[in-house]
């Protein structure tokens, strides 16, 4: 019996999910005893913090300071903050540190310009990047280091959580950042990392020098930087137990704002990097790439089956019930597949918090699955809309 084309990107949405998690699942039996794993450096690096700051007067004290907190010998840690022509009191609360940073002035260029001038004036073996809106726990330093003694690693990603998640739309990212980084854990096991998040990421000094800088005409410029560094087979590792704190939105739009330009940011980083599929980059290149690519794809080609129902005649009911109709009339294949997909996810959920040892209520748990997920999918469909017309890509 032939399948129509709604169908037809149903399961094909169904099988991408389901291949995905159980992928993770088994990864994860198969490194759960070193899921929290943190090497004792053998010698402590010299390390230089670059903080890009941009009309931040509300935070960057506070975040000056947390890094000046951390447990790490003096001697052995640079502090760059790069104003980048901050119009607000940013300036004058920078001034108040006096020698404790070295403080770089500059014109509003962005942030990967702003990155760019403070790598040429570093002086550390280990650069760490950190958001002028972001605090580190202590002990950071040290849980991430040690990784570096493996001189095939190039670089090292943190634990990055919700900074005092108060409000409703806070506390349902701050679930998706613990799935998020214990994901990104499994995937240092394959080496697959696509991302090197601005909120605290240690890369070598010696790889900028091989790969050169930020891209400053990239949107998303922590995960090109991550692609570059994939396909020069540096390796990057995730740390569980180095903790960073970081500000989320705090509105839907804001929300909204962030993923549209993550979505564009990667789509863009994809079709520049697109090398990188094949089997010269392990399993980074043999099967997360390219995953990457058809999901974009069927998800495109979904909310264009969307719009082209919804243009012809497509009842607005209908068009809500999509993959979910009929239920009362009895089970077909899909409604298995999604209840198989519904279970799983929820076994997922509680593995990850486990491991990361975090409590989440019920509520927020079956709130963040059920509702805030897709909801966050659909951005997509702004991101398509964004794209189609061509409009200026924006921070």
């Amino acid at each position: 019996m032939p399948i129509d084309l709604k169908s037809f990107l149903e399961y094909a949405l169904a099988f991408l999910t389901i291949f995905v998690t159980v992928l993770f699942l088994l990864v994860f039996l198969k490194n759960r005893k070193n899921i929290s794993f943190t090497p004792e450096a053998k010698k402590l690096r010299s390390i230089t913090v670059l903080i890009p700051t941009f009309n931040d007067g509300e935070t960057i004290k506070e975040t000056i300071e947390s890094v000046l907190k951390v447990d790490y010998p003096r001697n052995l840690l640079e502090v760059i903050v790069i104003n980048d022509g901050s119009t607000d009191d940013t300036l004058e609360k920078l001034k108040s540190f006096g020698k404790k940073i070295t403080l770089l002035n500059k014109t509003n260029g962005g942030k990967a310009n702003a990155l760019n001038l403070g790598l040429k004036h570093a002086k550390g073996e280990i650069i760490a990047t950190l958001d002028s809106d972001s605090y580190v726990a202590e002990d950071s330093f040290k849980k991430m280091i040690g990784f570096f003694d493996d001189e095939s690693v190039g670089a090292v990603t943190s634990n990055m959580k919700v900074w005092k998640p108060s409000r409703f739309i806070e506390k349902l990212q701050n679930v998706e950042y613990i799935l998020t980084v214990f994901s990104r854990r499994l995937l240092s096991f394959l080496d697959a990392i696509n991302v090197t998040p601005g909120p605290l990421s240690m890369i070598r000094k010696k790889v900028f020098d091989q790969i050169g800088g930020y891209d400053e005409q990239n949107i998303l410029e922590d995960q090109e930087i991550a692609l570059r560094i994939q396909a020069h087979h540096w390796r990057i590792e995730a740390s569980l137990e180095a903790k960073v704190y970081t500000a989320t939105p705090k509105t839907f739009s804001g929300l909204v704002r962030q993923r549209v330009r993550w979505h564009r940011g990667g789509i863009r980083n994809i079709v520049k990097h697109y090398y990188l599929v094949g089997r010269n980059y392990g399993d980074f290149g043999v099967m997360f790439m390219p995953l990457g690519i058809i999901t974009i794809f069927v998800l495109f080609a979904v909310f264009a089956v969307f719009f082209y129902s919804l243009f012809n005649g497509f009842a607005p009911l209908e068009l809500l019930s999509f993959g979910t109709e009929s239920l009362w009339l009895g089970l077909t294949p899909i409604h298995v597949i999604s209840f198989i997909i519904f279970a799983i996810s929820i076994v997922w959920m509680f593995i990850g918090l486990s491991n990361m040892k975090e409590t989440v209520s019920i509520p927020y748990l079956l709130l963040y699955l059920i509702v805030y997920a897709p909801i966050v999918t659909l951005f997509w469909v702004v991101t398509l809309w964004k794209e189609l017309t061509r409009q200026k890509l924006e921070w």
